[in-house]
């Protein structure tokens, strides 16, 4: 720990320490003073206010408060006294029903009606609650729980913003020029709202590029992701009057990431237009609409991403081989450095190039486990039963995700834009012809993970849920850049329908906020169809590669059941051209090989053309198809 932190420390245990003494003297100042009003003693003066015993320019941190949300005298003295009731005995004995408003006025000096009313700030900014319904004269007058520990100089957080808003983790070091940017901003008389877009940098490092020019500006980053805003315009101005009330007592500057739908970004600009503490929105967005929908100045900083060296003094330069892997994973400089450290074999050694990709590959997966699930295979292009012309357009695809970075980073593709640059394949055709086995192919080449998306847990019948849903997939997946599986892909990705009613239109802007996701999705998303007919043609017009993925002829059918057997598995007799001539796709075929196999093994003999025979009975008949059983034995 450095000088300067260390007394930084040293001055907060000091105000801490003159706060709760000054507390307690001002606690028992209205005591004396509610005792002498009871005991019906002639008028005496108040006594006077406790004073402060630190540097003027740290005051107590009720009288902050009082200047920060301009409460009167009586204000302050009734949010104390309220305080009082919870925290000091004897006050508590005072009041033993509890406290009102009525015994407020009785007890407190210079008393006014107004300051119980909902425009006032008391209430106004949630510093004292009333029950529902209930009228204020003679209801239970409570202090909010966050107030309270704010007053007695205890670290906290709204209870009610938990798991809508967060405090920020340590980012790695901002740009010197952004830094000083947003310091010039946030140190501005009116609270500022800015909106950080680095140049060619993915929503994750748009997010820690702003979480590190607050922090270098001295604030802490209160993190809320564009797709968790509610939708209700009153609470949207509560969330707004908490956030504001947040930011004056712990000191905090909102940070807005992620991409939200467009039904949500009139959400979004609802909360802002009502914010009057600062923010900084982290990415791109509608900058014309949002100039309209509020009051203050927008300031833009097109700043530079965050860029990620080793933890050295002087760090020496990455080895070639590492740069794609640098490029690739998203991740904090904690987990770059740990990564670095794995992939390096011995002090002063290079790391290998291999060893840093995998080590990133497994740390930015994040809380992508949760959100989808991961395909763990280890199928090639080797493995796959296809007609080369099928095979040579996967290659292609995988060949684009391989080399993107170098296109649109190096030969700056990406810089006149990035729409458009979101690379998306259609794989249509019958179930069991190989869509899933191409897509883990495409996923091994690369080097990348392979997820699953559960269209059951992904499309909500609650109307923005979807796009939520969506929005947290799409933001965690940018880590990694993994390849994303849509299977069955009609449910989510059909054709918009003519707006009827409302659940029609919301439809529409679920597929709308799909298409701008996908094209600015910095990886590879596979859609497999059965039907391409039924997707929207606004998808088709967006995705790079359709693959049809044909049937497969009696000449495929035969490699598919040749390739079925390890050379463990016992076989005898098998005529692989009269399998052949059954009309089954690549997964029926698997299916039947594996119950042959157990069939061979319960029965204690070898594989043979009998038992292969009945399991592709068995399999006609699951489909329901007619077969004349040919073939011989």
């Amino acid at each position: 720990m450095n000088a300067r932190a260390e007394h930084r420390l040293a001055d907060a245990a000091r105000w801490a320490e003159h706060n709760q003494a000054w507390l307690a003297a001002e606690l028992a100042r209205v005591r004396s003073q509610i005792s002498a009003r009871q005991a019906a003693q002639p008028p005496l003066p108040a006594p006077p206010v406790t004073p402060w015993p630190g540097p003027p320019e740290s005051p107590s941190a009720l009288d902050r408060i009082a200047q920060t949300f301009e409460l009167s005298p009586f204000e302050r003295d009734l949010l104390l006294l309220a305080a009082g009731v919870e925290i000091d005995r004897g006050l508590r004995e005072l009041a033993p029903q509890g406290l009102s408003f009525s015994l407020a006025m009785a007890w407190l000096g210079a008393p006014h009606w107004d300051a119980l009313s909902p425009l006032a700030p008391l209430r106004h900014w949630l510093l004292v609650d009333l029950p529902a319904g209930a009228l204020p004269a003679h209801a239970p007058l409570l202090i909010d729980e966050r107030v309270l520990h704010a007053i007695t100089g205890v670290p906290a957080l709204d209870g009610h913003l938990r798991g809508l808003l967060q405090p920020a983790l340590r980012a790695p070091a901002a740009d010197a020029g952004l830094a000083d940017s947003v310091h010039a901003a946030l140190s501005a008389t009116t609270p500022p709202l800015l909106l950080l877009a680095p140049a060619g940098a993915g929503l994750a490092t748009r997010r820690d590029s702003a979480i590190a020019a607050v922090q270098a500006a001295g604030g802490t980053a209160l993190l809320l992701s564009a797709a968790d805003l509610p939708h209700d315009a009153a609470e949207l101005d509560t969330l707004a009057r908490r956030i504001d009330r947040e930011s004056a007592l712990g000191g905090g500057t909102l940070v807005v990431w992620g991409e939200a739908p467009a039904e949500a970004q009139r959400h979004l600009f609802s909360l802002l237009a009502r914010l009057r503490s600062a923010a900084v929105l982290a990415g791109e967005t509608d900058r014309a609409r949002l100039r309209d929908a509020v009051s203050r100045p927008l300031t833009v900083l097109d700043a530079p991403a965050l860029t990620t060296t080793t933890a050295t003094s002087s760090p020496r330069p990455l080895p070639a081989g590492c740069r794609p892997a640098q490029l690739q994973f998203q991740v904090d400089a904690a987990t770059w450095h740990e990564a670095l450290h794995q992939a390096t074999p011995s002090p002063g050694a290079d790391p290998d190039p291999q060893a840093l990709w995998q080590a990133l590959r497994h740390a930015s997966r994040g809380g992508l486990d949760a959100l989808a699930q991961r395909l763990d295979a280890d199928t090639g292009f080797d493995d796959l039963v296809l007609p080369p012309a099928t095979l040579a357009q996967l290659r292609a695809i995988a060949a684009q995700l391989r080399h993107r970075h170098t296109v649109h980073a190096d030969w700056g593709f990406a810089r006149r834009g990035t729409r458009g640059l979101g690379l998306a394949a259609l794989f249509a055709g019958e179930s069991g012809t190989g869509k899933t086995l191409a897509a883990e192919a495409i996923a091994q080449e690369a080097g990348l993970d392979l997820y699953r998306i559960d269209l059951a847990s992904t499309v909500s019948k609650y109307i923005g849920e979807t796009e939520k849903n969506l929005s947290r997939l799409f933001d965690t997946a940018e880590h990694s850049g993994a390849v994303l599986l849509f299977d069955e892909a009609d449910a989510l990705f059909g054709k918009r329908s003519e707006v009827k009613d409302s659940h029609d239109r919301y439809a529409n802007i679920e597929i709308a906020y799909l298409l701008q996701r996908v094209e600015s999705y910095r990886g590879l998303v596979i859609l497999t169809s059965n039907l391409k007919s039924s997707l929207d043609k606004a998808f088709l017009r967006r995705i790079r590669f359709i693959v049809q993925f044909a049937f497969p002829d009696a000449a495929l059918r035969e490699q598919l059941w040749r390739r079925q057997f390890p050379a463990a598995a016992p076989q005898k007799g098998i005529d692989w051209p009269a399998l052949a001539k059954a009309p089954l796709s690549g997964g029926h075929i698997r299916a039947a090989a594996l119950q042959a196999a157990f069939a061979a093994a319960d029965a204690g003999q070898a594989i043979d053309q009998t038992l292969l025979l009945q399991a592709v009975r068995a399999e006609f008949a699951k489909l329901e198809r007619p077969w004349s059983g040919g073939g011989s034995t």
